[in-house]
């Protein structure tokens, strides 16, 4: 009787498992899908974005169909997330589960991600183990911590405890109330006030912590980063083969008019009527120092536009950077599909 090869040792290895209820490690079955999850601030990269789902995306839905017999799939959460997804502060959480999926169905790329020089949106933190909860308290006014436990409660269900950030509607409850518009207007006016005092609450702990020598750095930071800082994190500087799946679009606007507020703001972190500097240190570590540290040059793709006045980007004014955007996310994107088909016969053969 012949000797059972590795394979066959392998494969009953893993029944054995099965049978023993381990289902960790088991091989992924063959997708059928390009799932791709684009991370992007919000008001700066309309669009290139919407440009993309007018031209290149009906095309590689098209190519994938016809050549590999995939369906193509773009998750963007800049668009259309829903009023209770707001309510319950769950965005950041469906973003990352968003991500995970695309890393797990997707043949080929996963994630792209966009940067410009806007760091973006940062929220608040939705859970705060107990202990630490209680060190942000005792280093904050009694203005600041009557806030914070009016916003945050104890759930000591959960191992750890948690403090857990109410949904918006339970103290402004009219907030998504779309039969009143107006009152749902007051109270999401009341609620932006009220978020950005909670942010500036426990940021300014954060910081009294770390100053202490009671928080990390890193502690700090998670205090202070931006959703799309998360997503990057997730998407590219914690994933595996990520170059293998992943890709980087970098612009960068010269002369932006920082004095006309109404349009720069969109493109730049604004604080106070002056550029956020803060935000642009944060941001400037993410996307010069860090991503490109995980990526090779390859997948990172630059430009550099001139600012115009008329409304900061114009798919006129900037017709040909436009189009070479669109042109070169396309035939990236192609590479990738192409190159993970081949990954996907490769190990069915093997």
């Amino acid at each position: 009787m012949p000797e059972p090869s590795s394979t066959d040792i392998q494969e009953a290895e893993l029944i054995q498992h099965v049978f023993y209820g381990n289902l960790d490690n088991l091989p992924n079955l063959a997708s059928k899908i390009v799932r791709i999850f684009t991370s992007s601030t919000f008001t700066d990269t309309s669009m290139e974005r919407n440009s993309l789902m007018q031209h290149t995306y009906p095309k590689l839905k098209e190519y994938c169909r016809e050549k590999h017999g995939l369906e193509f799939q773009v998750v963007d959460m800049r668009w259309g997330v829903r009023d209770e997804a707001t309510d319950d502060h769950k965005t950041t959480e469906l973003c990352m589960q968003e991500i995970d999926n695309c890393q797990r169905v997707s043949v080929g790329p996963n994630f792209v991600v966009f940067l410009g020089q806007k760091y973006g949106y940062r929220p608040l933190p939705t859970k705060i183990e107990e202990a630490e909860f209680r060190l942000i308290l005792s280093v904050s006014s009694p203005e600041d911590a009557r806030l914070l436990t009016q916003w945050y409660k104890l759930d000591s269900n959960n191992i750890p405890s948690l403090f857990c950030l109410q949904p918006v509607s339970s103290i402004f409850t009219n907030f998504t109330n779309k039969a009143h518009p107006r009152l749902m207007e007051e109270d999401q006016s009341q609620w932006w006030e009220t978020m950005s005092k909670l942010n500036r609450a426990v940021r300014c702990a954060a910081l009294a912590l770390f100053n202490q020598g009671k928080f990390t750095a890193q502690d700090n930071h998670r205090y202070n980063w931006s959703v799309t800082e998360q997503e990057v994190v997730r998407g590219i500087l914690n994933a595996k083969d990520r170059v293998d799946h992943t890709l980087a679009f970098f612009r960068h606007i010269e002369n932006i008019n920082i004095s006309l507020l109404r349009h720069s703001m969109k493109f730049i972190d604004i604080a106070s009527k002056l550029i956020d500097e803060e935000a642009q240190r944060m941001l400037s570590d993410l996307r010069d120092v860090r991503v490109p540290a995980a990526l090779p040059k390859s997948s990172i793709i630059r430009y550099t536009v001139e600012w115009s006045d008329e409304d900061g980007l114009n798919k006129n004014v900037h017709a040909e950077y436009l189009q070479n955007f669109i042109d070169t996310f396309y035939q990236r994107i192609l590479e990738l599909i192409d190159q993970g088909v081949g990954q996907q016969k490769s190990l069915a053969a093997n």
